[in-house]
């Protein structure tokens, strides 16, 4: 889908849509969306993130997972 066609979509959702609560919950979703800088959140992670990440991913490409009890004690040290 074209962003022409998602931005279409949306505007025909939104014009459905008659709870003022839901609107402004979107509202502020998609502002807060529009306020954020366009750069890769990557790039504001340190070198140690980014090697973590990228040992998660070798990891789960090559079939390896970890339970997750193990990585929330790795996480509370």
């Amino acid at each position: 889908m074209s962003t022409i066609e998602l931005r279409s979509s949306l505007h025909q959702l939104i014009d459905r849509i008659d709870d003022d609560t839901v609107l402004q919950a979107h509202l502020t979703l998609l502002a807060r969306e529009a306020n954020q800088p366009s750069g890769d959140f990557w790039d504001d992670l340190s070198i140690s993130q980014q090697a973590s990440v990228d040992r998660g991913m070798t990891d789960l490409i090559a079939g390896r997972r970890k339970p997750a009890t193990d990585v929330l004690k790795r996480l509370a040290e």
